[in-house]
């Protein structure tokens, strides 16, 4: 049994259980995946969910989608949002609930853990879009769970969590992937993995995971498939620490307030092979974080209404 796997032993034993995806998710991931499934059949599904459904209404009437006309049913929403979109959202909602109530980790601010987990989900949607990747949903669901592992250590191995933590803040140079080897023998992408084994999601989304802290490390039959999915979550990991910078800086500058981290620092943590690979410039990087940004407030604002994770 490898290190992950006592971990995520310990984890289930110590919660009780680890949680499985909600029964409304796999409800409406069968309709889709059955292609004969109308728009009245998936919202009568997400309708026995009424404050799910609030949600869903909120965001389609938000600047998010800026539609003119005010969407006053759930089935114009889904017809407007779109069901992936709507998909995307209540998975997000489920894991940020029950991951909240489970982790009993002080290491890990879950504000700025989720902030973050949705800034690197947008970065990969959006990436993967300009790409022209076949299936853009995915990406983004293996993005929302990417950082999934970093919970479950945090309450096994608080202390590692936490030296992880404070190392990365002193060296924002450094690459997150490194620090977390260092001091945990794997990093939080793998454990991910391993939950998502214990919920039997696709293969495709395990196996980007499972190696996006390092694309070519994988077996070739796995980078002959997956190469792309692993380099889209990888650079959007690196990139999504943009957007926290201020949080990651622990130095402050003439006025006092957190120093702000050069983006260059970032780039620079890029492998040459990834961007030969994906053949994404800066340019395209910076108009991605600034059209990201505004929608990721959006959405946490909605999903976390009592919050402060939009300031």
């Amino acid at each position: 049994m490898t290190e992950i796997d006592l971990i995520i032993n310990q984890f289930i034993l110590e919660e009780g259980k680890l949680y499985t995806l909600p029964e409304l998710y796999h409800q409406l991931e069968k309709k889709i995946l059955s292609n004969t499934a109308t728009i009245d059949e998936i919202g009568e599904i997400i309708s026995t969910d009424a404050t799910l459904s609030a949600k869903i209404l909120k965001i389609a009437n938000s600047p998010l989608y800026g539609f003119r006309a005010e969407v006053a049913t759930l089935n114009r929403a889904l017809n407007l949002v779109g069901v992936q979109e709507v998909k995307n959202l209540i998975l997000l909602d489920s894991l940020a609930g029950k991951f909240n109530d489970a982790s009993q980790c002080k290491v890990v601010k879950m504000e700025e853990f989720w902030r973050r987990s949705v800034y690197l989900a947008l970065i990969s949607k959006r990436l993967s879009k300009r790409l022209k990747h076949p299936d853009t949903d995915r990406l983004f669901i293996s993005a929302i769970m990417s950082r999934l592992g970093q919970l479950v250590c945090c309450s096994i191995r608080s202390d590692e969590v936490s030296q992880v933590a404070k190392e990365y803040s002193k060296n924002p140079d450094k690459i997150e992937f490194d620090i977390e080897n260092k001091h945990l023998g794997f990093t939080y992408n793998e454990v991910s993995a391993k939950i998502l084994e214990h919920w039997k999601v696709p293969k495709e989304i395990i196996i980007s995971l499972r190696y996006l802290h390092a694309p070519h490390s994988a077996p070739a039959e796995v980078n002959n498939t997956y190469l792309t999915d692993i380099a889209i979550l990888n650079i959007a990991t690196i990139y999504s620490g943009i957007l926290e910078q201020d949080d990651l800086s622990s130095e402050l500058n003439e006025q006092g307030e957190p120093a702000v981290i050069s983006a260059d620092v970032y780039l620079a943590k890029v492998k040459p092979e990834i961007n030969n690979l994906l053949k994404v410039d800066q340019t395209t990087i910076e108009d991605i974080l600034f059209e990201i940004e505004i929608d990721a407030l959006e959405i946490l604002g909605i999903i976390f209404p009592n919050s402060n994770l939009i300031y």
